[in-house]
């Protein structure tokens, strides 16, 4: 959507995503409460580390996942629940197409797989290091820039469009 100078575009999550996340977060939800219910001769102070550990995961990795794009004043912004990546335009050297199957064999070196989005550091042979922000494999963009490489997920092909004008200026 286009907005004055600004071009928005808000991440969808895919059914894919909403399973993983729904799944994982009662799965992990579950386990946490199983184990107020096991006597503490069998487990003690360990159970409140472990809940201590993996409550707070959902909600990080809800934090951190994509909300929307925008492209506004030689910027294209990935904002997310609670910050934002800046990449300027003047970095990005290119923008194409990336391979669905590429970006998914992908090794994470730090990258979340599905829980409330694809988003993080990953790696492979074709692309090299890269950080990615999706929340569905479809419509995948790699941008490769003089800081690194970025597959950035975006349906709205208008923004895209523009993106590509603005490299070219």
């Amino acid at each position: 959507m286009a907005v004055g100078k600004y071009h928005i575009a808000q991440f969808r999550w895919s059914k894919t995503v909403w399973a993983i996340s729904i799944i994982t977060t009662l799965v992990i939800i579950g386990t946490s409460f199983i184990y107020l219910f096991i006597p503490d001769a069998v487990v003690g102070w360990e159970r409140y580390l472990l809940m201590c550990l993996l409550l707070p995961m959902p909600i990080i990795c809800f934090l951190l996942s994509p909300r929307y794009l925008c492209l506004a004043n030689g910027v294209l912004i990935v904002k997310r629940w609670m910050g934002k990546k800046v990449i300027p335009v003047r970095d990005i050297i290119s923008i194409e197409e990336a391979d669905r199957r590429t970006v998914m064999c992908s090794t994470r070196t730090m990258g979340n797989g599905g829980l409330f989005g694809y988003y993080g550091h990953f790696h492979n042979r074709q692309y090299g290091k890269f950080r990615m922000f999706a929340t569905e494999t479809s419509n995948l963009y790699l941008l490769r820039t003089a800081k690194g490489n970025y597959v950035i997920g975006c349906q709205n092909k208008e923004l895209i469009a523009a993106l590509k004008e603005e490299i070219k200026r």
